[in-house]
Protein backbone atom coordinates (compact mmCIF):
# COMPACT_ATOMS: atom_id res chain seq x y z
CA UNK A 1 0.00 0.00 0.00
CA UNK A 2 2.99 2.28 -0.41
CA UNK A 3 2.29 5.58 -2.14
CA UNK A 4 5.84 5.29 -3.48
CA UNK A 5 6.57 1.75 -4.67
CA UNK A 6 10.30 2.45 -4.71
CA UNK A 7 12.15 3.74 -1.64
CA UNK A 8 15.61 5.05 -2.44
CA UNK A 9 17.34 5.08 0.93
CA UNK A 10 20.66 6.90 0.89
CA UNK A 11 21.91 5.26 4.10
CA UNK A 12 20.71 1.98 5.56
CA UNK A 13 22.10 0.21 8.60
CA UNK A 14 24.07 1.40 11.60
CA UNK A 15 25.62 4.85 12.01
CA UNK A 16 27.66 6.59 14.67
CA UNK A 17 26.35 10.12 14.20
CA UNK A 18 22.99 10.93 12.58
CA UNK A 19 24.18 14.44 11.77
CA UNK A 20 27.33 13.20 10.07
CA UNK A 21 25.50 10.65 7.96
CA UNK A 22 22.91 13.24 6.89
CA UNK A 23 25.64 15.61 5.78
CA UNK A 24 27.43 12.82 3.94
CA UNK A 25 24.31 11.75 2.02
CA UNK A 26 23.88 15.37 0.89
CA UNK A 27 27.54 15.82 0.01
CA UNK A 28 27.75 18.69 2.47
CA UNK A 29 29.94 19.64 5.39
CA UNK A 30 28.72 21.40 8.51
CA UNK A 31 30.79 24.44 7.49
CA UNK A 32 28.63 24.69 4.34
CA UNK A 33 25.58 25.27 6.53
CA UNK A 34 26.98 27.18 9.49
CA UNK A 35 27.84 30.38 7.66
CA UNK A 36 27.76 33.88 9.16
CA UNK A 37 27.60 37.47 7.89
CA UNK A 38 31.29 37.33 6.99
CA UNK A 39 30.34 35.01 4.11
CA UNK A 40 28.22 37.66 2.38
CA UNK A 41 29.76 38.66 -0.94
CA UNK A 42 30.43 42.31 -1.75
CA UNK A 43 27.68 43.81 -3.95
CA UNK A 44 30.34 45.38 -6.18
CA UNK A 45 31.24 41.91 -7.45
CA UNK A 46 28.01 41.95 -9.48
CA UNK A 47 28.70 43.21 -12.99
CA UNK A 48 27.02 46.57 -13.67
CA UNK A 49 25.88 47.05 -10.07
CA UNK A 50 28.01 50.12 -9.45
CA UNK A 51 27.00 51.58 -12.80
CA UNK A 52 23.31 50.90 -12.16
CA UNK A 53 23.46 52.25 -8.60
CA UNK A 54 25.12 55.43 -9.82
CA UNK A 55 22.32 55.94 -12.38
CA UNK A 56 19.61 55.40 -9.75
CA UNK A 57 21.34 57.78 -7.32
CA UNK A 58 21.59 60.44 -10.00
CA UNK A 59 17.90 60.06 -10.84
CA UNK A 60 16.93 60.46 -7.17
CA UNK A 61 19.06 63.56 -6.66
CA UNK A 62 17.84 65.20 -9.87
CA UNK A 63 14.19 64.57 -9.07
CA UNK A 64 13.65 62.34 -12.11
CA UNK A 65 10.63 60.06 -12.23
CA UNK A 66 11.53 56.42 -11.62
CA UNK A 67 9.19 53.52 -12.39
CA UNK A 68 9.80 50.09 -10.89
CA UNK A 69 8.47 47.16 -12.93
CA UNK A 70 8.14 43.95 -10.92
CA UNK A 71 6.54 40.54 -11.28
CA UNK A 72 3.37 38.83 -10.05
CA UNK A 73 4.92 36.11 -7.84
CA UNK A 74 6.20 36.46 -4.27
CA UNK A 75 9.78 37.08 -5.40
CA UNK A 76 8.67 39.84 -7.77
CA UNK A 77 6.30 41.40 -5.25
CA UNK A 78 8.88 41.44 -2.42
CA UNK A 79 11.55 42.78 -4.78
CA UNK A 80 9.21 45.62 -5.71
CA UNK A 81 8.30 46.27 -2.07
CA UNK A 82 11.96 46.35 -1.06
CA UNK A 83 13.22 48.78 -3.67
CA UNK A 84 10.15 51.02 -3.36
CA UNK A 85 10.74 51.15 0.39
CA UNK A 86 14.26 52.40 -0.20
CA UNK A 87 13.40 54.83 -3.01
CA UNK A 88 10.70 56.46 -0.92
CA UNK A 89 13.03 56.69 2.06
CA UNK A 90 15.61 58.37 -0.17
CA UNK A 91 13.01 60.91 -1.35
CA UNK A 92 12.70 59.63 -4.93
CA UNK A 93 9.85 60.50 -7.27
CA UNK A 94 8.78 56.92 -7.93
CA UNK A 95 5.95 54.64 -9.00
CA UNK A 96 5.58 50.91 -9.44
CA UNK A 97 3.90 48.71 -12.02
CA UNK A 98 3.16 45.00 -11.73
CA UNK A 99 2.05 42.82 -14.66
CA UNK A 100 -1.24 40.96 -14.68
CA UNK A 101 -0.48 37.25 -15.01
CA UNK A 102 -3.19 36.60 -17.60
CA UNK A 103 -3.28 39.77 -19.69
CA UNK A 104 0.33 40.97 -19.50
CA UNK A 105 2.23 37.75 -18.89
CA UNK A 106 5.70 37.53 -17.40
CA UNK A 107 8.28 40.27 -17.75
CA UNK A 108 8.48 43.77 -19.15
CA UNK A 109 6.91 44.11 -22.59
CA UNK A 110 6.35 47.15 -24.84
CA UNK A 111 2.92 47.93 -23.30
CA UNK A 112 4.63 48.03 -19.89
CA UNK A 113 7.12 50.58 -21.20
CA UNK A 114 4.25 52.63 -22.59
CA UNK A 115 2.55 52.61 -19.18
CA UNK A 116 5.81 53.79 -17.58
CA UNK A 117 6.11 56.57 -20.16
CA UNK A 118 2.61 57.80 -19.30
CA UNK A 119 3.80 58.13 -15.69
CA UNK A 120 6.63 60.36 -16.93
CA UNK A 121 9.45 57.86 -16.41
CA UNK A 122 12.98 58.80 -17.38
CA UNK A 123 14.33 55.68 -15.66
CA UNK A 124 12.75 52.23 -15.44
CA UNK A 125 14.03 49.68 -12.93
CA UNK A 126 12.98 46.09 -13.53
CA UNK A 127 13.14 43.68 -10.59
CA UNK A 128 12.93 39.88 -10.91
CA UNK A 129 12.67 40.23 -14.69
CA UNK A 130 14.25 41.98 -17.65
CA UNK A 131 17.06 39.69 -18.81
CA UNK A 132 14.96 38.60 -21.81
CA UNK A 133 12.91 41.78 -22.38
CA UNK A 134 14.38 42.56 -25.80
CA UNK A 135 11.37 44.23 -27.43
CA UNK A 136 10.54 46.32 -24.37
CA UNK A 137 14.11 47.49 -23.86
CA UNK A 138 14.46 48.40 -27.51
CA UNK A 139 11.34 50.56 -27.22
CA UNK A 140 12.67 52.22 -24.07
CA UNK A 141 15.94 52.93 -25.85
CA UNK A 142 14.07 54.48 -28.79
CA UNK A 143 12.13 56.68 -26.35
CA UNK A 144 15.30 57.84 -24.60
CA UNK A 145 14.46 56.10 -21.31
CA UNK A 146 17.22 54.34 -19.40
CA UNK A 147 16.51 50.91 -17.95
CA UNK A 148 18.35 49.30 -15.04
CA UNK A 149 17.64 45.57 -15.05
CA UNK A 150 17.80 43.74 -11.71
CA UNK A 151 17.21 40.06 -12.32
CA UNK A 152 18.38 36.56 -11.43
CA UNK A 153 17.05 34.44 -14.29
CA UNK A 154 19.49 32.70 -16.61
CA UNK A 155 20.76 34.49 -19.68
CA UNK A 156 19.72 32.41 -22.70
CA UNK A 157 20.52 34.85 -25.51
CA UNK A 158 22.62 37.96 -26.03
CA UNK A 159 21.93 40.72 -23.53
CA UNK A 160 19.13 43.16 -24.36
CA UNK A 161 19.91 46.89 -24.69
CA UNK A 162 19.84 48.42 -21.20
CA UNK A 163 21.77 51.00 -19.22
CA UNK A 164 22.74 48.29 -16.71
CA UNK A 165 21.96 44.61 -16.26
CA UNK A 166 22.61 43.41 -12.72
CA UNK A 167 22.28 39.64 -12.64
CA UNK A 168 24.60 37.02 -11.10
CA UNK A 169 23.58 34.66 -13.92
CA UNK A 170 24.92 36.90 -16.67
CA UNK A 171 27.42 34.83 -18.63
CA UNK A 172 30.12 37.43 -18.06
CA UNK A 173 29.47 37.81 -14.31
CA UNK A 174 31.89 36.11 -11.92
CA UNK A 175 29.81 36.71 -8.82
CA UNK A 176 30.66 33.82 -6.45
CA UNK A 177 27.07 32.67 -5.85
CA UNK A 178 24.55 32.17 -8.64
CA UNK A 179 21.57 31.16 -6.49
CA UNK A 180 20.22 34.53 -5.30
CA UNK A 181 16.50 35.12 -5.75
CA UNK A 182 15.37 38.32 -7.45
CA UNK A 183 14.79 39.91 -4.06
CA UNK A 184 18.33 38.92 -3.05
CA UNK A 185 19.81 40.74 -6.03
CA UNK A 186 17.57 43.73 -5.32
CA UNK A 187 18.81 43.76 -1.73
CA UNK A 188 22.40 43.85 -3.01
CA UNK A 189 21.60 46.94 -5.08
CA UNK A 190 19.99 48.68 -2.10
CA UNK A 191 22.90 47.60 0.09
CA UNK A 192 25.27 49.65 -2.07
CA UNK A 193 22.86 52.49 -2.85
CA UNK A 194 22.10 53.08 0.81
CA UNK A 195 25.70 54.14 1.44
CA UNK A 196 24.94 57.35 -0.45
CA UNK A 197 21.81 58.20 1.54
CA UNK A 198 22.05 56.80 5.07
CA UNK A 199 24.51 57.20 7.94
CA UNK A 200 26.35 54.04 8.98
CA UNK A 201 24.29 53.13 12.08
CA UNK A 202 20.98 53.99 10.46
CA UNK A 203 21.96 52.07 7.34
CA UNK A 204 22.83 48.92 9.31
CA UNK A 205 19.49 48.92 11.12
CA UNK A 206 17.59 49.70 7.95
CA UNK A 207 19.19 46.90 5.93
CA UNK A 208 18.53 44.42 8.72
CA UNK A 209 14.87 45.45 8.76
CA UNK A 210 14.59 44.82 5.01
CA UNK A 211 15.51 41.18 5.47
CA UNK A 212 11.90 40.30 6.34
CA UNK A 213 11.09 40.92 2.67
CA UNK A 214 14.21 39.09 1.51
CA UNK A 215 13.33 35.91 3.39
CA UNK A 216 9.78 35.84 1.98
CA UNK A 217 10.92 36.08 -1.64
CA UNK A 218 13.94 33.81 -1.23
CA UNK A 219 12.03 30.92 0.35
CA UNK A 220 8.96 31.27 -1.88
CA UNK A 221 11.09 31.24 -5.05
CA UNK A 222 12.62 27.89 -4.04
CA UNK A 223 16.22 28.95 -4.68
CA UNK A 224 19.05 26.96 -3.03
CA UNK A 225 19.35 27.69 0.69
CA UNK A 226 23.12 27.50 0.52
CA UNK A 227 25.96 30.02 0.60
CA UNK A 228 24.79 33.57 1.35
CA UNK A 229 21.12 32.64 0.97
CA UNK A 230 21.47 30.83 4.29
CA UNK A 231 22.58 34.08 5.92
CA UNK A 232 19.81 36.11 4.30
CA UNK A 233 17.20 33.55 5.39
CA UNK A 234 18.59 33.03 8.90
CA UNK A 235 18.62 36.74 9.70
CA UNK A 236 15.50 37.32 7.61
CA UNK A 237 13.50 34.97 9.83
CA UNK A 238 14.62 37.01 12.83
CA UNK A 239 13.67 40.25 11.07
CA UNK A 240 10.25 38.82 10.24
CA UNK A 241 9.67 38.04 13.92
CA UNK A 242 10.17 41.70 14.85
CA UNK A 243 8.83 43.17 11.58
CA UNK A 244 7.51 46.73 11.52
CA UNK A 245 5.16 45.78 8.65
CA UNK A 246 1.60 45.32 9.96
CA UNK A 247 0.70 43.46 6.77
CA UNK A 248 3.18 40.69 7.47
CA UNK A 249 2.05 40.44 11.09
CA UNK A 250 -1.60 40.18 10.06
CA UNK A 251 -0.79 37.65 7.34
CA UNK A 252 0.84 35.42 9.96
CA UNK A 253 -2.26 35.77 12.11
CA UNK A 254 -4.78 34.72 9.43
CA UNK A 255 -2.46 31.89 8.34
CA UNK A 256 -2.21 30.72 11.97
CA UNK A 257 1.57 30.67 12.00
CA UNK A 258 2.03 33.43 14.57
CA UNK A 259 2.07 31.22 17.66
CA UNK A 260 5.53 29.74 17.17
CA UNK A 261 8.78 31.05 15.73
CA UNK A 262 8.59 31.60 11.99
CA UNK A 263 10.47 29.05 9.87
CA UNK A 264 10.92 28.26 6.19
CA UNK A 265 8.07 25.73 6.24
CA UNK A 266 5.63 28.39 7.40
CA UNK A 267 6.69 30.70 4.57
CA UNK A 268 6.59 27.96 1.94
CA UNK A 269 3.21 26.49 2.90
CA UNK A 270 1.28 29.27 4.65
CA UNK A 271 2.52 32.79 3.87
CA UNK A 272 3.80 32.24 0.33
CA UNK A 273 0.56 30.80 -1.08
CA UNK A 274 -1.47 33.65 0.41
CA UNK A 275 0.79 36.21 -1.25
CA UNK A 276 0.95 34.28 -4.53
CA UNK A 277 -2.81 33.92 -4.81
CA UNK A 278 -3.17 37.65 -5.49
CA UNK A 279 -1.42 37.27 -8.85
CA UNK A 280 -3.03 33.91 -9.55
CA UNK A 281 -6.68 34.92 -9.21
CA UNK A 282 -6.74 38.72 -9.26
CA UNK A 283 -3.82 41.16 -9.35
CA UNK A 284 -0.43 41.07 -7.57
CA UNK A 285 -0.92 44.63 -6.36
CA UNK A 286 -3.09 43.17 -3.58
CA UNK A 287 -0.07 41.38 -2.09
CA UNK A 288 2.23 44.36 -2.61
CA UNK A 289 -0.21 46.76 -0.95
CA UNK A 290 -0.44 44.41 2.03
CA UNK A 291 3.33 44.49 2.48
CA UNK A 292 3.49 48.27 2.00
CA UNK A 293 0.63 49.46 4.17
CA UNK A 294 1.49 51.14 7.46
CA UNK A 295 -2.07 51.10 8.84
CA UNK A 296 -2.98 48.22 11.14
CA UNK A 297 -6.69 48.10 10.30
CA UNK A 298 -5.97 48.30 6.58
CA UNK A 299 -3.46 45.47 6.97
CA UNK A 300 -6.01 43.34 8.82
CA UNK A 301 -8.59 43.78 6.05
CA UNK A 302 -6.08 43.10 3.29
CA UNK A 303 -4.72 39.97 4.99
CA UNK A 304 -8.25 38.65 5.52
CA UNK A 305 -9.06 39.26 1.86
CA UNK A 306 -6.01 37.32 0.68
CA UNK A 307 -6.85 34.54 3.12
CA UNK A 308 -10.34 34.26 1.62
CA UNK A 309 -8.90 34.43 -1.89
CA UNK A 310 -6.59 31.55 -1.03
CA UNK A 311 -9.60 29.52 0.08
CA UNK A 312 -11.16 30.20 -3.33
CA UNK A 313 -7.94 29.01 -4.96
CA UNK A 314 -8.03 25.81 -2.90
CA UNK A 315 -11.63 25.19 -3.93
CA UNK A 316 -10.85 25.81 -7.61
CA UNK A 317 -7.92 23.45 -7.30
CA UNK A 318 -10.08 20.79 -5.63
CA UNK A 319 -12.77 21.04 -8.31
CA UNK A 320 -10.15 20.98 -11.04
CA UNK A 321 -8.53 17.85 -9.58
CA UNK A 322 -11.89 16.11 -9.37
CA UNK A 323 -12.51 16.82 -13.04
CA UNK A 324 -8.96 15.83 -13.98
CA UNK A 325 -9.33 12.54 -12.10
CA UNK A 326 -12.37 11.70 -14.22
CA UNK A 327 -10.32 12.31 -17.38
CA UNK A 328 -7.47 9.97 -16.43
CA UNK A 329 -8.52 6.35 -16.94
CA UNK A 330 -6.61 3.11 -16.38
CA UNK A 331 -6.52 2.67 -20.15
CA UNK A 332 -4.86 6.08 -20.58
CA UNK A 333 -2.34 5.31 -17.83
CA UNK A 334 -1.41 2.05 -19.52
CA UNK A 335 -1.01 3.72 -22.91
CA UNK A 336 0.35 7.21 -22.29
CA UNK A 337 3.56 8.15 -20.46
CA UNK A 338 2.41 11.79 -20.29
CA UNK A 339 -1.01 13.02 -19.22
CA UNK A 340 -2.49 15.92 -21.19
CA UNK A 341 -5.88 17.07 -19.89
CA UNK A 342 -8.23 19.83 -20.99
CA UNK A 343 -10.60 21.59 -18.62
CA UNK A 344 -12.79 24.07 -20.40
CA UNK A 345 -13.30 26.28 -17.34
CA UNK A 346 -10.15 25.75 -15.28
CA UNK A 347 -8.93 29.09 -13.98
CA UNK A 348 -5.67 30.29 -15.49
CA UNK A 349 -4.31 30.86 -12.00
CA UNK A 350 -4.52 27.20 -11.00
CA UNK A 351 -3.55 25.21 -14.10
CA UNK A 352 0.09 25.10 -12.99
CA UNK A 353 -1.01 23.74 -9.61
CA UNK A 354 -3.26 21.20 -11.32
CA UNK A 355 -0.43 20.02 -13.55
CA UNK A 356 1.77 19.56 -10.47
CA UNK A 357 -0.87 17.58 -8.59
CA UNK A 358 -1.73 15.38 -11.57
CA UNK A 359 1.98 14.68 -12.07
CA UNK A 360 2.43 13.84 -8.38
CA UNK A 361 -0.66 11.61 -8.31
CA UNK A 362 0.36 9.50 -11.28
CA UNK A 363 4.15 9.99 -11.31
CA UNK A 364 4.47 11.07 -14.91
CA UNK A 365 4.66 14.42 -16.73
CA UNK A 366 1.34 16.23 -16.79
CA UNK A 367 -0.14 19.05 -18.81
CA UNK A 368 -3.22 21.02 -17.78
CA UNK A 369 -4.88 23.06 -20.53
CA UNK A 370 -7.79 25.48 -20.25
CA UNK A 371 -10.22 27.23 -22.58
CA UNK A 372 -11.46 29.56 -19.86
CA UNK A 373 -10.84 32.69 -21.92
CA UNK A 374 -13.18 31.47 -24.66
CA UNK A 375 -11.25 33.42 -27.31
CA UNK A 376 -10.11 30.49 -29.44
CA UNK A 377 -6.75 30.31 -27.68
CA UNK A 378 -5.99 27.53 -25.23
CA UNK A 379 -3.43 28.10 -22.46
CA UNK A 380 -1.46 25.26 -20.88
CA UNK A 381 0.94 24.56 -18.06
CA UNK A 382 3.21 21.52 -17.81
CA UNK A 383 5.13 19.81 -15.00
CA UNK A 384 7.52 16.90 -15.22
CA UNK A 385 9.25 14.12 -13.30
CA UNK A 386 13.00 13.52 -12.93
CA UNK A 387 14.53 12.21 -16.14
CA UNK A 388 12.23 13.88 -18.65
CA UNK A 389 12.82 17.44 -19.85
CA UNK A 390 9.31 18.78 -20.41
CA UNK A 391 10.67 21.86 -22.16
CA UNK A 392 12.31 19.61 -24.78
CA UNK A 393 8.95 17.95 -25.34
CA UNK A 394 7.17 21.28 -25.70
CA UNK A 395 9.82 22.60 -28.08
CA UNK A 396 9.55 19.45 -30.20
CA UNK A 397 5.86 20.30 -30.73
CA UNK A 398 6.36 24.02 -31.28
CA UNK A 399 4.82 23.94 -34.75
CA UNK A 400 1.44 23.74 -33.03
CA UNK A 401 2.07 26.52 -30.53
CA UNK A 402 1.56 30.27 -30.47
CA UNK A 403 3.83 30.93 -27.47
CA UNK A 404 5.92 28.65 -25.28
CA UNK A 405 8.75 28.68 -22.76
CA UNK A 406 10.06 26.92 -19.70
CA UNK A 407 12.74 24.62 -18.35
CA UNK A 408 13.28 20.93 -17.60
CA UNK A 409 10.73 20.68 -14.80
CA UNK A 410 8.04 23.14 -15.87
CA UNK A 411 6.79 24.92 -18.97
CA UNK A 412 3.92 27.02 -20.25
CA UNK A 413 2.41 27.58 -23.67
CA UNK A 414 -0.59 28.76 -25.67
CA UNK A 415 -2.08 27.45 -28.90
CA UNK A 416 -5.09 27.83 -31.14
CA UNK A 417 -7.95 25.56 -30.16
CA UNK A 418 -7.98 23.63 -33.43
CA UNK A 419 -4.31 22.65 -32.93
CA UNK A 420 -4.85 21.07 -29.52
CA UNK A 421 -5.51 17.46 -30.52
CA UNK A 422 -2.49 17.34 -32.86
CA UNK A 423 -0.31 18.92 -30.18
CA UNK A 424 -1.55 16.47 -27.56
CA UNK A 425 -0.84 13.47 -29.78
CA UNK A 426 2.66 14.65 -30.71
CA UNK A 427 3.60 15.51 -27.11
CA UNK A 428 2.44 12.10 -25.87
CA UNK A 429 4.40 10.41 -28.67
CA UNK A 430 7.51 12.34 -27.62
CA UNK A 431 7.05 11.30 -23.99
CA UNK A 432 6.38 7.66 -24.89
CA UNK A 433 9.62 7.57 -26.87
CA UNK A 434 11.70 9.24 -24.15
CA UNK A 435 10.29 7.87 -20.87
CA UNK A 436 10.87 4.26 -19.90
CA UNK A 437 8.42 2.17 -17.89
CA UNK A 438 10.89 2.11 -15.00
CA UNK A 439 10.85 5.92 -14.88
CA UNK A 440 7.11 5.78 -14.23
CA UNK A 441 7.68 3.97 -10.93
CA UNK A 442 7.06 6.55 -8.20
CA UNK A 443 10.04 6.76 -5.89
CA UNK A 444 10.68 8.41 -2.56
CA UNK A 445 14.13 9.73 -1.70
CA UNK A 446 14.93 8.89 1.92
CA UNK A 447 18.00 10.17 3.73
CA UNK A 448 18.47 7.61 6.47
CA UNK A 449 16.91 4.45 7.90
CA UNK A 450 16.43 5.80 11.41
CA UNK A 451 17.32 3.70 14.44
CA UNK A 452 14.34 3.36 16.76
CA UNK A 453 16.32 4.89 19.61
CA UNK A 454 16.60 8.11 17.59
CA UNK A 455 12.83 8.59 17.26
CA UNK A 456 12.72 11.23 20.00
CA UNK A 457 12.92 14.96 20.66
CA UNK A 458 16.71 14.84 21.01
CA UNK A 459 16.88 14.12 17.28
CA UNK A 460 14.66 17.13 16.56
CA UNK A 461 17.02 19.33 18.57
CA UNK A 462 20.02 17.85 16.76
CA UNK A 463 18.50 18.65 13.37
CA UNK A 464 18.35 22.35 14.26
CA UNK A 465 22.05 22.48 13.38
CA UNK A 466 21.02 21.91 9.76
CA UNK A 467 18.37 24.65 9.61
CA UNK A 468 17.11 26.54 7.70
CA UNK A 469 15.78 23.82 5.41
CA UNK A 470 14.89 24.43 1.80
CA UNK A 471 16.04 23.81 -1.76
CA UNK A 472 19.55 22.32 -1.73
CA UNK A 473 19.17 21.36 1.92
CA UNK A 474 15.65 19.92 2.26
CA UNK A 475 14.03 18.80 5.48
CA UNK A 476 15.30 15.26 6.13
CA UNK A 477 13.18 12.25 5.25
CA UNK A 478 13.62 9.16 7.43
CA UNK A 479 12.24 5.65 7.37
CA UNK A 480 11.80 3.24 10.24
CA UNK A 481 11.12 -0.45 9.65
CA UNK A 482 9.06 -3.21 11.23
CA UNK A 483 7.02 -1.14 13.69
CA UNK A 484 3.93 -2.57 15.37
CA UNK A 485 0.59 -0.75 15.07
CA UNK A 486 -0.86 -0.37 18.58
CA UNK A 487 -3.91 1.71 17.65
CA UNK A 488 -5.36 3.55 14.67
CA UNK A 489 -8.25 5.93 14.11
CA UNK A 490 -9.47 8.30 11.43
CA UNK A 491 -9.56 11.96 12.43
CA UNK A 492 -10.63 15.24 10.85
CA UNK A 493 -14.07 16.57 9.95
CA UNK A 494 -14.62 13.82 7.40
CA UNK A 495 -12.11 11.29 8.69
CA UNK A 496 -9.68 12.41 6.03
CA UNK A 497 -6.57 11.86 8.17
CA UNK A 498 -5.21 8.72 9.81
CA UNK A 499 -3.81 8.76 13.35
CA UNK A 500 -1.60 5.84 14.37
CA UNK A 501 0.03 4.72 17.60
CA UNK A 502 3.21 2.75 16.88
CA UNK A 503 5.43 0.77 19.21
CA UNK A 504 8.89 2.36 18.85
CA UNK A 505 11.77 1.20 21.01
CA UNK A 506 9.25 -0.30 23.43
CA UNK A 507 7.15 2.86 23.78
CA UNK A 508 4.06 4.20 21.95
CA UNK A 509 4.68 6.98 19.43
CA UNK A 510 1.98 8.90 17.59
CA UNK A 511 2.09 9.18 13.80
CA UNK A 512 -0.20 11.08 11.40
CA UNK A 513 -0.94 10.23 7.77
CA UNK A 514 -2.57 13.33 6.35
CA UNK A 515 -5.29 13.26 3.71
CA UNK A 516 -5.23 9.46 3.47
CA UNK A 517 -7.59 8.43 6.22
CA UNK A 518 -9.24 5.86 3.93
CA UNK A 519 -6.03 3.82 4.03
CA UNK A 520 -6.93 2.90 7.59
CA UNK A 521 -9.20 0.18 6.16
CA UNK A 522 -6.11 -1.64 4.90
CA UNK A 523 -4.36 -1.70 8.29
CA UNK A 524 -5.00 -3.68 11.47
CA UNK A 525 -3.87 -3.44 15.09
CA UNK A 526 -0.86 -5.69 15.64
CA UNK A 527 0.30 -5.39 12.02
CA UNK A 528 3.98 -4.56 11.52
CA UNK A 529 4.75 -1.80 9.02
CA UNK A 530 7.57 0.25 7.55
CA UNK A 531 7.07 4.00 7.73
Amino acid sequence: MRLFPVWQVAHEGAYDSLLDVLLATRHLQLTDLQVGPEALHRPELLVDLERGAERIERAIRRGETLVVYGDYDVDGVTSTALIMDFLERAGAQCHYLLPHRHTDGYGLKPPGVERALKLGASLIITVDNGISAFDALKLAQQEGVDVVVIDHHRQNEDLPPAHSIINPNRRDCDYPFKGLAGVGVTFKVVQLLSEAFLAADERRRYLNDLLDLVVLGTVADVVPLLDENRILVKYGLRAAERTRRPGLRELRTVARCDRTALDTQAIAFYLGPRLNVAGRLEKPDLALELLRTTDGEDARERAAYLHDLNRQRQQLEKEGMQEAASLVTEEILAREHLLCTLGESWDLGVIGLLASKISESHWRPAVAVTDVRRDGLYVGSARSIPGYDINDGIVACREHLTTYGGHAAAAGFSLEADRYEAFRADLIDHANQNITTDQLQAHLDIDVELAEIDVDMATIEQLRDLEPFGQGNPMPVFCCRDLEIMALTRVGKEGEHLKLSLRVNGRPRTAMWFRLGERGRELTIGQRVDI
